[in-house]
């Protein structure tokens, strides 16, 4: 992985960072999915060509990956659905840990992205299924508080 985005990953000042033509161009911490989402959502033009820099990437943010025409995907931990899927789509990508399933922040389960998107095989497929595992679970959050 690129040094200075391993700086910002191990000083917890980023969870995912973009790089085009060598160069920083985002950067930002943030939990699980969110991040990705986002960007996807609001400033899809910084995703095209990137090179993606994550901490976990699972199949479901591998998918919105793929919708965004990234260059390159690069994760510290990487599910065995996401490289697969972002190899079957030509997109290059490497990780420093490969594991068979992203799990949950408490160690119970899967993670709910990467189980909602389990079954699922296409990235536009995938990105439906994304957005209401995410308003599920900001339901059940807001429930909870």
């Amino acid at each position: 992985m690129d040094q200075d985005i391993q700086q910002l990953f191990a000083s917890q000042q980023a969870t995912i960072a973009l790089k085009k033509d060598g160069a920083l161009v985002f950067s930002q911490f943030g939990r699980g999915i969110g991040p990705a989402l986002t960007l996807f959502d609001e400033q899809p033009e910084l995703l095209r060509g990137a090179d993606v820099f994550d901490t976990i990437i699972g199949k479901a943010a591998a998918s919105i990956f793929i919708l965004s025409g990234v260059r390159s995907v690069c994760g510290l931990t990487m599910s065995e659905s996401a490289a697969a899927l972002l190899t079957r789509y030509g997109i290059a990508c490497s990780y420093e840990t490969l594991t068979p399933q992203i799990i949950n922040r408490m160690g119970t389960g899967l993670c709910p992205f990467e189980q909602a998107v389990l079954a699922v095989d296409a990235p536009e497929d995938c990105l439906p299924v994304i957005r209401e595992t995410l308003a599920k679970l900001r339901a059940a959050a807001s429930q909870s508080h």
